[in-house]
């Protein structure tokens, strides 16, 4: 592969380095490279496989494999998991497409579904939405730029939708793609949305981003896929948006609680900045995206890492984030 050649991307990628990763008995980094992967494509494989709990690469060279008959059955049943939830909103996604299409010369609005072409129609709808909230809202957050803006600058208004005197027992929950903890700020972010009440989860892949209200309104944001927000939705069609609130809760029930930095004496032998470590190495965060979160060096959070590891009896880190949560004390 020369310089010039275009990068391998997705599953293609990480799937080949897997392979390489299980016939070296001590892969590293440097092995990878002379096989012929850029840099770029061994730092994105390596980061998809950590976060499916396949391998740790939080050294600078070497790369521990961890067993794949304990790894690919959980990350299968992840998948699978995922798959029911979205196959059970298959009905009503299909109702909204004809719908949405019926008739010759049909409009793109109908009385319950709207056909949304701009980025302003879809942050508008996601408002007009939020407003009607009275018990229940959901929003899964797709990775894309213009909403990793909102999550660092505009974390308040993630949901726009707060407990009132009429409804003082909304509940407000969040899913965002797990490498949403490699954008500068984010899980500071993240906790101080937590902070407010919200239930913040992450998961690995998200396929389009959804806000679902009360099982009666829901806008579908495609602005991830378009930046100009072609293609997006906002239904109003009850069976509809029962229907899409159904697969966010069910994802929201598969995806992984934001861990708690760990508070009082839990830890008191360590730094004060170890419960943060802990907090994002539970979170599945390399050293690189630790380092990042809190404005340190890469050498120092590896420093920290192995100091965490040694407090809580761990031999990777995987099993320290294992162990915290096991302990409670995230």
């Amino acid at each position: 592969m020369t310089e010039t050649a275009p990068l391998l991307a997705g599953d293609e990628l990480t799937t080949r380095v897997y392979l390489l990763l299980l016939r070296h008995a001590s892969p590293r980094r440097s092995a990878l490279l002379k096989e012929g992967f850029t840099e770029q494509e061994v730092a994105a494989a390596l980061t998809s496989l950590e976060v499916r709990g396949m391998v740790n690469a939080s050294r600078r060279e070497v790369i521990e494999v961890f067993p794949p008959d304990t790894t690919l059955p959980a990350y299968a049943a992840d998948l699978e998991r995922q798959a029911r939830t979205t196959r059970s909103a298959v009905e009503g996604l299909t109702h909204m497409y004809h719908e949405a299409r019926a008739g010759e010369g049909a409009s793109t609005a109908t009385r319950d579904i709207a056909l949304l072409a701009e980025v302003d129609d879809v942050e508008a709808a996601f408002f007009r939405a939020a407003r009607r909230a009275e018990s229940r809202i959901v929003r899964l957050v797709a990775r894309s730029e213009r909403m990793d803006r909102v999550v660092i600058r505009h974390a308040e208004s993630i949901l726009a939708a707060r407990p009132t005197t009429t409804s003082p027992n909304l509940e407000r929950l969040l899913v965002f793609e797990q490498s949403i903890l490699e954008v500068e700020g984010a899980f500071a972010a993240l906790a101080t949305m937590r902070a407010d009440g919200i239930e913040v989860r992450l998961t690995p892949h998200l396929a389009f981003s959804v806000l679902a209200v009360d099982r009666t309104t829901a806008v579908i944001d495609v602005t991830h896929l378009d930046p100009t927000g072609g293609g997006s939705l906002y239904v109003q069609q009850r069976h509809l948006a029962g229907a899409l609130m159904d697969m966010c809760m069910g994802l929201f029930a598969a995806s992984t609680p934001l861990p708690r930095t760990p508070r009082g004496g839990a830890l008191a032998r360590l730094h004060e900045r170890d419960g943060q470590v802990i907090a994002l190495l539970a979170a599945g965060a390399s050293d690189l995206t630790i380092a990042r979160q809190l404005g340190i060096s890469q050498r120092t959070v590896e420093r920290r890492v192995r100091a965490v590891m040694v407090e809580l009896g761990a031999t990777t880190r995987f099993q320290a984030g294992v162990i915290a949560v096991r302990r409670e004390f995230l």
